[in-house]
């Protein structure tokens, strides 16, 4: 089973991200650990971006095979993006679902204030992103982070993903 958390940054989806893979024990991909393992920290040019996000799709392939449940953690900001991995899902005959985390605007700008580990994003970043983002057609499930605690969040997530694992959608 594959979960794609996505949002903008300064939202908590890398931090609801890494819960909710210690919830399912499924292993946590972050595009921004991804991007800093490439040595591509400072690096957002096309280029960059689809190196880092082919990078992700071959640690999902090498999840699935394994069998192991994996949740993927990026913005996900472009359609083309999340078809890809949509495709890549499909071809593996296994389940791609997405969760999309928000938080108002006032909040991410505190958040991004304050330096995180992996990522370099601040808020000019989060305008821009925000700007360039498509919006998302497939089904998905909205959390909202500042709204919701970090258990309520956890429990909608896991009963979002139960009910789609006994319905026919997922892709």
């Amino acid at each position: 089973m594959n979960i794609a958390i996505f949002g903008l940054p300064g939202s908590g989806k890398t931090y609801f991200a890494s819960q909710f893979a210690s919830k399912i024990n499924a292993l946590h991909i972050s595009s921004d650990a991804v991007r800093k393992d490439l040595l591509q920290m400072g690096h957002y040019e096309e280029q960059a971006k689809s190196i880092v996000y082919q990078t992700m799709l071959q640690l999902m392939v090498n999840a699935n095979k394994k069998e192991q449940n994996l949740v993927l953690d990026a913005t996900f900001n472009k359609r083309h993006i999340r078809n890809l991995f949509m495709e890549k899902a499909r071809e593996l005959h296994q389940q791609l679902y997405f969760i999309e985390i928000k938080a108002d605007e006032s909040v991410i700008r505190e958040r991004l204030r304050h330096k995180r580990p992996d990522s370099e994003a601040d808020f000019d970043v989060y305008l821009k992103i925000k700007k360039e983002f498509e919006q998302v057609d497939e089904d998905h499930l909205v959390l909202n982070s500042d709204k919701e605690s970090l258990d309520e969040m956890l429990g909608r997530a896991l009963v979002y993903i139960n009910n789609l694992q006994d319905g026919p959608t997922g892709y």
